[in-house]
């Protein structure tokens, strides 16, 4: 019997070598056996040959050879292979089925055992069967006195670490997108492994996504082989960031980052002189804009389409907006001191504030208390509008003229708003119900506008005047940070709490999305469209950014839309 190594592998340099493991083939006929997947790691029990009775088996190895242009020519041993080990039937160097051929030695003779054997094959990278084990198999096989035998088997390399990468790791958000997973995989010695021949384990991929995102999917998550591939697939959704791992027992576990580009959608809105205002998410599903002076609340649809619904009250200029509770959506109607509701299906009901006319309501907010809080602008007064009760109330603010523009709930109960007037520059406080009014003095020049409540439970606010985004603790009613945009004269003005958590804002002067970090670390995306004042900006269903682009003469602005 001849037994033959017909190998392939290319080797260059140390980084780049490549190593195809191992096919094996005896040159005889007669039916072949099988080969263990994923290497001999398990091996069956022993094999029982033929009592007292042998027939020589000679074993034929082709070691890699160099060539004067490739390195080393194609082989089937990995390309620093010294020497094979083959032992038969767990036998060892007394018996005889144990034995080694170091290179350039080309065969080797094994008395088998007639019977059902089970022959083990390990190729090491030094000689004497030393050093590094860098493939091996094993195949059982009925050896049959007087017959002509065949045996087949393909060496599994064994993997002593992976790499990996994405063949896109950074395509647009938004749009669904698939990417190859390339697992490499190297052997002891720096070889890649390549087939024919399996891992001597399979390689495991995972997706981590700390947001939970459900926006990425696998193929296949488990690697037997190089010439087994998994694909990633990405739904166009949000995701910050996500990686995919892989590992093998006792391999060193190693990962890639998925990021998608940030990218900008832009939509239009009906031709005329509407330009919105500010945005909130909707209990169905859609966004939901003011328009001024078109004097409307409009819905726009994840795929941009816009229906517009004209508020009974003429020229009510409907400013700040809000998703509410009950279903509906809440705005303030600055012009006619009215703070409104409206149904998904377009269907309104309009409240007088209680110092109408003069009252100008601007920001508001649900405080999940059965009521809409809302501030009066003109009227520097706070005060709410229950949602089924009826119920109204209002207070003045301390300081006279303070404009007050946006208003946010705190976990210790009390509301919190921005007094905007040149020379004031505050943050009022106001316990519930209509308590006494404090107030914390800022930088001069401030003029902070829109306020939400974080994910770290502080306040956050726009300091529109000086470029900034500021954030105060409810617990001491103090400052505790204002952090600089990174672009000057950036004017931002609306600020809303992301899906990631971190707080995006919009910069006005700009034409920018600005995103900061509740640790104050920030950075800028910008709009592809400029010259259209970007002012609102709310969190969307499925966690992507909508803000209005109001524009300017008769430009009827836009709705745009970032997806991260």
């Amino acid at each position: 019997m001849v037994f033959t190594f017909s190998a392939r592998s290319n080797r260059g340099t140390p980084a780049a070598r490549v190593f195809v493991a191992a096919a094996i083939a005896i040159a005889l006929s007669g039916c072949s056996g099988g080969s263990g997947a994923n290497g001999p790691s398990v091996l069956p029990p022993a094999a029982q040959p033929g009592r007292g009775t042998t027939t020589p088996v000679t074993f034929t190895i082709k070691w890699p050879q160099p060539t004067s242009t490739q390195g080393h020519a194609p082989q089937f041993l990995p390309g620093t292979a010294r020497s094979v080990l083959i032992t038969v039937n767990r036998g060892t160097v007394s018996t005889g089925l144990f034995q080694f051929v170091n290179a350039p030695t080309s065969t080797i003779t094994i008395d088998a055992p007639v019977g059902d054997d089970l022959f083990y094959f390990e190729a090491y990278d030094l000689q004497n069967a030393q050093g590094q084990v860098l493939a091996d198999t094993w195949v059982e096989k009925n050896i049959i006195l007087g017959a002509a035998n065949t045996i087949s088997a393909t060496l599994n390399g064994v993997v002593a670490s992976i790499g990996l990468a994405l063949g896109n790791p950074a395509p647009n958000a938004g749009v669904s997108a698939t990417t190859p997973v390339n697992v490499t995989t190297y052997d002891l010695d720096g070889d890649v492994i390549l087939s024919p021949g399996d891992y001597d384990q399979i390689v495991r991929l995972s997706i981590v996504d700390p947001a939970n995102s459900g926006t990425l999917s696998l193929s296949t998550s488990t690697i037997p082989n190089s010439t087994t591939t998994s694909t990633l697939t990405y739904n166009g959704g949000t995701l910050s960031t996500a990686t995919v791992v892989a590992k093998a027992t006792g391999i060193p576990t190693v990962s890639t980052a998925f990021a998608p580009t940030p990218t900008f959608y832009q939509f239009s809105i009906p031709v005329g002189t509407n330009k919105p205002q500010w945005i909130a998410a909707g209990s169905d599903g859609n966004m939901w804009f003011t328009e001024f002076p078109g004097n409307a609340v409009a819905r726009i649809t994840p795929a941009g389409v816009v229906t517009e619904f004209a508020i009974p009250t003429a020229a009510s200029n409907p400013q700040n907006i809000i998703g509410s509770s009950d279903g509906k959506l809440w705005f303030t109607e600055f012009a006619t001191s009215k703070i409104g509701n409206v149904t998904t299906s377009g269907t309104f009901t309009e409240f007088s504030t209680l110092f109408a006319p003069n009252d100008g309501p601007q920001g508001l907010v649900d405080r999940a208390d059965g009521n809409v809080w809302y501030v009066g602008l003109s009227g520097n007064h706070v005060g709410y509008q229950g949602i089924t009760s009826g119920l109204a109330g209002e207070t003045t603010i301390t300081t006279p003229s303070s404009q007050p523009f946006g208003v946010a709930e705190a976990p210790d109960l009390n509301l919190y708003f921005t007094e905007s007037a040149a020379g004031v520059n505050k943050i009022g406080r106001i316990p519930n119900l209509l308590g006494t009014i404090t107030e914390v003095a800022l930088t001069a020049g401030t003029h902070p506008l829109q306020i939400v409540l974080g994910p770290d439970k502080n306040l956050w606010f726009t300091e529109n005047g000086v470029n900034k985004i500021g954030r105060l603790a409810p617990g001491s009613f103090s400052v505790t940070g204002e952090f600089p945009t990174l672009t000057a004269n950036s004017t931002p003005t609306g600020i809303t709490v992301g899906a990631d958590g971190a707080l995006w804002f919009t910069e006005t002067g700009q034409d920018k999305i600005g995103r900061i970090t509740t640790g104050g670390v920030v950075t800028e995306y910008s709009s592809p469209v400029t010259g259209l004042a970007l002012q609102g900006i709310a969190t969307g269903p499925d966690g992507s950014l909508w803000f209005t682009e109001p524009g300017s003469g008769l430009n009827p602005g836009k709705i745009g839309r970032l997806v991260y």
